[in-house]
């Protein structure tokens, strides 16, 4: 079993931040957390750099879902502001997919077969789903029925795997549900999905699933000892996946029906990291320690 663990921007798509600075012609901006590694300082650097432009932005107390709305009302009332709509953009979804052209060079470097007998299990942080679901549709549209896909997400933020259960996507919440929406992966904490990639990924995904922060903190840990490598607690949805692909645990019976005797031996997974480099040093010390915790009690 071969194992990928992947960054997502910077990696299989563009720096945003530096194609954003090059767009509007203000070249500071280019400045990341290879800059400035403490991401709260750097996000309050660009707001501040941004406001002394003349730029009007504006900050949310509440979740994603509440952002996003008002974000867009704001932009529907002026006809010279454009909303880029990570739930609802075709474009923005289609960009997303070109990350598994990318990927497949970087499979191609690495001898890393992809087909029937040598299946793509990609395990993807799912918040409202425009990144996440564009990077599947990609797999789906390159590798076939070779590459098979799962959204993993808090148990306590379940958007998709809750829209796309029911069928009913973006009508409900998990809030209907009596679940609070409260996690401490915060890139995940979305109460409703996006109904568009709800709608359209339904039939190319393998399937979903949760697990809780708990869960999150402890592989966080597991991994900074096994390869000293620090994700947040978001981008540790993911590593469970291989977990329960395997015989006798929550996918394995997909696997078994799915896949060719002797595949799942053969297999490559995939967890898509996404990120944990712009976390503050002594907030990363607190989520290893908490994992240590867990780990050992």
């Amino acid at each position: 079993m071969k194992i990928v663990c992947l960054d997502m921007e910077g990696v299989l798509t563009p720096e945003i931040w530096i194609a954003f600075a090059d767009e509007i012609g203000i070249p500071e901006l280019r400045r990341t957390t290879r800059d400035e590694p403490d991401y709260d300082k750097l996000m309050r650097w660009r707001i501040d750099l941004l406001r002394s432009r003349g730029v009007k932005v504006v900050e949310y107390a509440s979740d994603y879902s509440i952002a996003v709305t008002e974000g867009r009302k704001l932009a529907a009332g002026d006809p010279y502001c454009h909303f880029v709509d990570d739930e609802n953009s075709k474009t923005l979804f289609l960009g997303y997919a070109v990350a598994a052209l990318r990927l497949k060079k970087q499979l191609d470097a690495q001898g890393v077969t992809v087909d029937a007998e040598h299946p793509l299990f990609a395990y993807l942080p799912c918040g409202v789903g425009g990144g996440p679901g564009g990077v599947a549709f990609g797999l789906k549209m390159l590798f076939g029925d070779a590459a098979h896909c799962f959204f993993a997400e808090p148990t306590h933020s379940p958007c998709m795997m809750l829209g796309m259960a029911t069928g009913e996507n973006n009508s409900i919440c998990v809030q209907d549900f009596g679940i609070d929406n409260r996690t401490a992966a915060d890139g995940l904490a979305v109460g409703r999905a996006s109904g568009f990639v709800g709608g359209l990924m339904r039939p190319f995904m393998s399937g979903c699933y949760t697990l809780q922060d708990e869960r999150m903190y402890t592989l966080l840990a597991q991994l900074a000892d096994a390869e000293d490598l620090y994700l947040e607690p978001s981008a540790l949805a993911g590593m469970y996946g291989p977990v329960l692909a395997q015989p006798g645990q929550l996918l394995g019976t997909y696997t078994e029906a799915a896949l060719p005797a002797g595949a799942l031996a053969n297999a490559t997974h995939l967890v898509w990291a996404t990120g944990g480099n712009m976390v503050p040093r002594e907030e990363m010390q607190r989520y290893y320690a908490k994992g240590k915790a867990l780990a050992q009690g």
